[in-house]
């Protein structure tokens, strides 16, 4: 059985100035220098399409409205309907299939699906931080990755703090052992309060913190600030959750009917448009949708008085976590005027996806999917959204969220894809307050900062041809020059949807009837209710053709039943890593080392290696392939006790290296360099339950070290087989 992840090799550093792309006569004048504008990129995380004040909502967001008011906004920028293929999208400009994550992060690729499914992203394609940094930004992340392995150091960013866990879809907020500083050797320079840890405050701080620090050279920089907030568990401060009960308090009905109202007085939203009924409720089983599957959710006065403040705690609870976002970009906004910096700093803001209805109209206690909804009341609903607790806010809170849009994320309806975007460069644009009406994407955020920062997309990077970039830049647009009309294509898990000027194609997944194609006009029908395919059946078809065409451009394949794709559910990688007696691989993917003989090849680029090159396992069982300040070290853990064969000699640069473990003999050694061997202690009995990381050991230590002992430097391949005994 052999296990192979590919991963991009290091770049080379290119500090140089590269301008070239062609200035357009409303921007700011670029070189290479101080004038290059900072980049700071700002993701929140399930923030629905109205949540934001300067879109509606009656959620008090003032500092993003003030950036609306001298920036521009987006009445129709999309996403890619779920968390990680939006990352995928807007951090490498591509399609998130062309990325390799059509689906979800994964630690191996779901092979039935071919590489758009990977689960990481794809070694022919750039990112964001790597081209930045080529072109000499100082580059910095804070908080939640989920593009996989390798993570943002493996990725072009040079310092990080967020999420330990690469392929966490969400942690607790409470809780600072869930959250890392890396590299590893870079002091944590912030002093947290560990009993007052609030990871979306940690969050705005630590952005603070590394805004400092990037002003120590004369580079310009991009900060990447990937909030997990308002995704689940819905989780805020007491006092602030108590300053929304009584706006949530007036229901899911009453709260829609005044942001369209305030929609309309913002003219994002034309007079004539009316509230759509209430959206489904997604097909699903029956005790985590209660019982609502195929329905539309309920009127908010059908509630009783308990279950009404129920969920006016648990809307509360997400209105308070964007209210901790706002503060945050208020206290950027404030930090860049101090130093002179706020013009020509190109700020985005968006979110990843629509607002999340998972899973029924009541919300869920406890992890996604093995969760059950429960009814707070008394001390344990005043207990709301702290420490301990894990809840989601459901669907009826969701449905209010997308206003007056329908449907929710993972949908490719407009309340699963469409997202605010603001943009303020007040250097580079003359927007001031403007709605954009033209369609945008993610992928477009790429290009827009290429053309911002004249940076330079590659055609090939350390040998490896680089898929070319499929958005482009949304400055025309704040500047209201004409721009060509293109089709945007989308399709996550069933779902499915094309946009081309006004028309709309839409596929919809776990309906409760036959699911087929329908056509919107969405110049009058922003909310898609009114099926014009039978109408238009020849526009039908040719718009179904531009859509499966792009599919297959892509590697966009839902043409299979789920049953016959791996994980095609696109779970949450929460799985015990057990493996199936008919595999060689374990449910998440990881090798099947039970009773088996590994051999691991590996190449790795560093100055002075230190960290975990690959591991499989933990505390009890496994292996580790480790770097201890340029030593490398090959571990094996049987029962608790570590046997290591340790190298002698420092080596550094790019070095490759092989590691062996059968009955007899495990062995370790350098291409060019020691070969040593000792006497095994024999196979691990069996298939852990810590699935392989690279790059880092994610959970407990599999060798000799504290994990996760990320490696300083570049993880370029790592290739695990292993082999049945007689």
């Amino acid at each position: 059985m052999n296990v192979m992840i590919n991963l991009l090799p290091p770049a080379a550093i290119r500090v140089a100035c590269l301008i070239g792309l062609g200035a357009s006569a409303w921007l700011a004048p670029r070189a290479c220098g101080d004038d290059r504008p900072n980049v700071i990129v700002v993701l929140a995380d399930d923030l629905g399409f109205s949540d934001l004040g300067c879109y509606g909502s009656s959620i008090p967001t003032p500092n993003l409205d003030a950036l609306a008011e001298t920036g521009a906004r987006f009445s129709a920028f999309y996403t890619s309907a779920r968390c990680c293929p939006s990352r995928a999208s807007l951090m490498t400009g591509l399609h998130p299939h062309q990325a390799g994550i059509g689906s979800f992060a994964t630690r191996q690729p779901r092979k039935a699906w071919g590489p758009a499914y990977t689960g990481h992203l794809l070694p022919d394609c750039v990112t964001l931080a790597e081209v930045l940094g080529d072109a000499g930004y100082s580059t910095w992340m804070v908080g939640k990755w989920h593009m996989g392995i390798p993570g943002p150091i493996e990725r072009g960013f040079q310092h990080y703090f967020g999420y330990k866990n690469y392929l966490a879809y969400a942690e607790d907020q409470w809780d600072p052992e869930s959250y890392v500083r890396l590299p590893e050797d870079e002091p944590a320079e912030l002093d947290v309060d560990e009993d007052g840890f609030y990871a979306t405050d940690v969050f705005n701080d630590y952005a603070l913190e590394f805004l400092k620090q990037a002003r120590s050279d004369d580079r310009p920089y991009f900060l990447y600030l990937a909030h997990s907030s308002p995704h689940f568990p819905v989780q805020a401060p007491e006092d602030s959750i108590d300053r929304h009960m009584d706006l949530f308090r007036q229901g899911w009905d009453e709260l829609r009917e005044e942001r369209l109202a305030k929609q309309k007085s913002l003219e994002l939203f034309d007079e004539s448009v009316t509230l759509p009924p209430l959206s489904l409720v997604p097909v699903d089983d029956e005790e985590i949708t209660n019982g609502y599957g195929g329905q539309p959710n309920p009127p908010w006065d059908s509630l009783d008085a308990d279950r009404q403040e129920d969920l006016a705690r648990r809307g509360a609870t997400f209105a308070a976590m964007v209210e901790h976002v706002d503060r945050g970009i208020g206290k950027i906004v404030e930090d860049l005027r101090a130093h002179d910096e706020l013009d020509n700093t190109l700020l985005i803001f968006l979110s990843d996806n629509g607002a999340c209805y998972e899973w029924g109209p009541f919300g869920f206690d406890g992890p996604s999917r093995q969760g059950i909804t429960k009814l707070h009341t008394g001390d344990e609903l005043a207990r709301f959204g702290q420490a301990g607790t894990y809840s989601a806010y459901g669907s009826g809170w969701a449905n209010l969220g997308n206003t007056p849009l329908n449907m929710y994320k993972h949908f490719c309806h407009e309340g699963g894809i469409a997202s605010p975007l603001l943009i303020h460069w007040p250097a580079g644009t003359e927007a001031s307050g403007d709605w954009v009406h033209t369609p945008a994407h993610l992928m477009d955020v790429m290009p827009t900062v290429l053309e911002a920062t004249g940076a330079v997309y590659p055609d090939t990077r350390d040998d490896i041809d680089i898929t070319p970039v499929e958005g482009v830049s949304v400055l025309p647009m704040i500047a209201g020059e004409e721009t060509a009309q293109r089709a945007l294509a989308f399709e996550h898990q069933e779902a499915r949807g094309l946009r081309r000027g006004k028309w709309k194609l839409t596929w919809g997944k776990r309906q409760p009837d036959e699911v087929t194609w329908e056509l919107f006009d969405l110049e009058i029908d922003r909310s898609e209710q009114n099926d014009l395919s039978e109408q238009y059946p020849e526009l039908t078809a040719e718009l179904t053709t531009l859509w499966e065409d792009w599919a297959k451009r892509v590697g966009a394949a839902p043409f299979q039943e789920p049953s016959q794709a791996e994980d095609a559910d696109g779970g949450n990688d929460d799985s015990s890593g057990q493996a199936s007696p008919e595999s060689d691989t374990t449910d998440d993917g990881s090798p099947r080392i039970k009773n088996r003989t590994i051999t691991i090849n590996a190449q790795v680029r560093s100055d002075l290696p230190k960290g975990v090159v690959v591991a499989q396992g933990g505390r009890e069982h496994g292996y580790a392939v480790h770097f201890d300040l340029g030593r490398p070290i090959f571990d094996v853990r049987i029962g608790g006790k570590v046997t290591r064969l340790s190298g002698r000699q420092v080596v550094i640069g790019r070095i490759d290296l092989t590691a062996t473990l059968d009955q007899d003999e495990m062995s370790l050694s350098v291409l060019g360099g020691e070969n040593l061997t000792a006497k095994s202690p024999g196979l691990i009995p069996v298939d852990p339950q810590d699935a392989i990381s690279i790059g880092l050991d994610v959970r407990t230590a599999a060798g000799d070290y504290e994990a996760p002992h990320p490696f300083v430097g570049r993880v370029i391949d790592v290739d695990v087989s292993t082999g049945k005994t007689d």
